[in-house]
């Protein structure tokens, strides 16, 4: 019998054979499942280069299971990273990865604790979102009691016994808004600040930056009290339309967290909102800001890139479970991105 060829391959795995020639060379990704497709087909034919695609698939990577803690999973922006989680752990090339995304409506920080046990006993390394809290600090050293690293996503948090942190530098993100807002409004005025919570350590970083930026730079504008959105666009449309009556002299409005939804509905709803040519900034960019932009209702968007803020940490987890870090808390800050309605 002749010997089997590439093309082979790819018939019996019903794909192209430049598919099966990036599987073999390496010099492309190529999805896992795929590519696990094309090394069972080889196998059920005998293809002479098996053992390449084994190699090349890294079957001698240590199997792992990565858990990742996210906030509600009705929010676009969580639901999105979700799914950039589950891709990133499949295509990591240091581990054999299986994504656990979890998701909690209850942000108390008895159900964070409660959720983060439970992950971490489920998996070799996890990833959570959360405020700051002693009980969120007592399960993180709990779970590094039992050798399970945990990962701050998003937000810090100051538990010793964290793995490390991968998210923004949010002192710049702050300060960035608050250049947007002193340069692009027409004249100074009043300032809205919105938090989700002050317990998240990266927005409580970017609402002192921004408030220092105008301290230092443009201290003509009066910023108001800080409100908290709970992180809940309900809520933010509410306080955002209680805002708009009591302050007629409002020039622009800093959403450092959660509930930018019911801010660009507030805003689409009260007629007075764009005749004062407010200058909005929000965060992350989802389908409701993309709209928000285009129609001019937000004029900034500030944004993790959640592709690469995932692949990030998979591969600081990954790492976290085949090499000891000698007690050294890993730090990966990425480049956050920038969007108006011109680079959409």
């Amino acid at each position: 019998m002749s010997r089997s060829t590439i093309a082979d391959v790819a018939k019996a795995a019903n794909v192209s054979v430049s598919t099966v020639d990036r599987v073999l060379s390496g010099r492309h990704r190529v999805r896992e499942a795929t590519s696990q497709q094309v090394l069972r087909a080889a196998e059920a034919i005998g293809f002479y280069g098996t053992g390449m695609i084994r190699h090349r698939l890294g079957q001698d990577r240590p199997a792992r299971s990565l858990g990742f803690l996210l906030q509600q999973p009705q929010r676009s922006f969580y639901k999105m990273l979700g799914q950039d989680l589950k891709e990133a752990t499949d295509a990591s090339t240091t581990i054999r990865g299986r994504a656990v995304v979890r998701f909690r409506d209850d942000l108390t920080p008895e159900v964070a604790a409660e959720r983060l046990l439970q992950l971490g006993r489920e998996c070799d390394a996890v990833a959570v979102v959360a405020a700051d809290h002693p009980k969120v600090t007592q399960a993180i050293d709990t779970l590094h009691g039992e050798g399970v690293p945990v990962f701050a996503l998003i937000s810090d948090l100051p538990a010793a016994n964290r793995a490390g942190y991968v998210g923004l530098d949010n002192w710049k993100v702050g300060g960035t808004a608050a250049w947007f807002i002193s340069n692009m409004c027409r004249t100074p005025g009043k300032i809205g600040v919105y938090v989700g919570s002050h317990r998240f350590l990266s927005q409580d970083v970017s609402e002192m930056r921004f408030r220092s930026y105008f301290r230092e730079h443009a201290p003509e504008f009066q910023l108001l009290d800080s409100v908290a959105t709970l992180e809940d666009s309900r809520y933010a449309y509410e306080i955002t339309l209680d805002l708009l009556r009591r302050a007629p002299d409002l020039v622009g409005i800093y959403v450092a967290g959660g509930g930018i939804t019911g801010v660009i509905r507030a805003l689409r709803e009260d007629p007075s909102a764009l005749s004062r040519n407010l200058v909005v900034i929000g965060r992350e960019l989802i389908t409701e800001t993309i709209a928000g932009l285009v129609d001019g209702v937000i004029n900034v968007v500030l944004s993790h890139p959640r592709r690469l803020l995932a692949a990030t940490l998979v591969e600081a987890m990954a790492q976290s479970t085949i090499s000891t870090q000698g007690g050294s808390i890993v730090q990966r800050v990425i480049p956050f991105e920038i969007y108006t309605v011109e680079n959409l």
